[in-house]
């Protein structure tokens, strides 16, 4: 059961031969080799450019135009189609979902991003029925200086008493000003690992964190992805069965970390995810199989 895992850095400049022959023309002048990000607009339906250009920040649009050339460019690298025929719509809880072509709106894909990462996961195959979330996170502190305490003060009703303990017991950093980044890098993976689930399921803000628990055996994450981290469901459902869950963990960076939570039920497919170390694209790579809508910004 193939998983793909792509991240990307939307640091990264977009240099013009990255996009040559499809962009000629539209560079910054004071850049001469640098094109600004916005004119891959062209590369999405109109639908999906407004809501774009919605965002007030350069990175906040940044990171949602790369999410979902992402998404086009996974569909069209596993799934044979023309980039421009693909065609998307948002559910209820606003995950992005597929409308056509028909025969692939059961692949479970899904996106996150935060900071300076926008990661992918999609399932390659169609003969499986897994069900797949992710989230991605950066380790910023909301307020220099701000105690553990008071910064988790409004989310830790959100973790049971386990979860709780395995983000305070973190030993102090006496490199941080505060000394509560490993305390805080916790909760932000304890809080990727959550995200992960809800996203999977496909359910709202408002369900129930604490219906469900984590148990991590590898205490410090590493560029390394780790696969060991288990589930406890203490409310299974058909909608959110107890069996079946996979989770991949890893940092990008020594800023970003991810979570990754897979769910099958098939019996005998094998792992879901294999311990490799996630896909890191380029611009060349994000835009191989691009292809630009018809006009329609004029």
């Amino acid at each position: 059961m193939p998983i793909a895992r792509w991240a990307f850095n939307i640091r990264q400049p977009l240099l013009l031969e990255n996009v040559e022959p499809l962009v000629t023309s539209l560079t910054d002048d004071d850049k001469p080799n640098i094109v600004p990000v916005s004119n891959l607009l062209n590369f999405l339906p109109k639908i999906e450019c407004d809501r774009l250009l919605q965002f007030r920040l350069e990175d906040d649009m940044r990171r949602g135009l790369i999410g979902r050339l992402m998404i086009h460019s996974f569909f069209a690298a596993y799934h044979n189609c023309r980039w421009d025929q693909l065609v998307f719509s948002r559910s209820e809880t606003d995950k992005p979902i597929l409308l056509q072509p028909e025969h692939l709106t059961k692949v479970s894909f899904n996106i996150s991003h935060h900071g300076d990462w926008v990661i992918l996961v999609g399932d390659t195959s169609l003969e499986s029925t897994v069900r797949l979330g992710v989230d991605v996170m950066d380790f910023q502190e909301q307020v220099p200086g701000e105690s553990f305490e008071t910064f988790s003060a409004c989310f830790l009703d959100q973790f049971t008493a386990k979860e709780v303990a395995f983000m305070t017991d973190a030993p102090a950093d006496p490199l941080s000003p505060s000394g509560t980044a490993a305390q805080l890098k916790r909760f932000y993976r304890m809080w990727c690992l959550k995200e992960s689930i809800v996203k999977a399921l496909g359910v709202g803000i408002h369900f129930n964190l604490k219906s469900f628990e984590f148990d991590v055996q590898d205490e410090e994450e590493t560029t390394k992805p780790t696969l060991s981290t288990r589930i406890q469901v203490y409310e299974p459902s058909p909608e959110f069965p107890e069996e079946g869950w996979s989770f991949e963990e890893a940092l990008l960076d020594a800023e970003h970390c991810y979570a990754i939570a897979a769910q099958s039920e098939m019996e005998g497919c094998g792992p879901i995810m294999d311990g490799s170390e996630i896909k890191r694209l380029d611009w060349k790579e994000l835009l191989k199989d691009a292809i630009p809508y018809p006009s329609q910004f004029s």
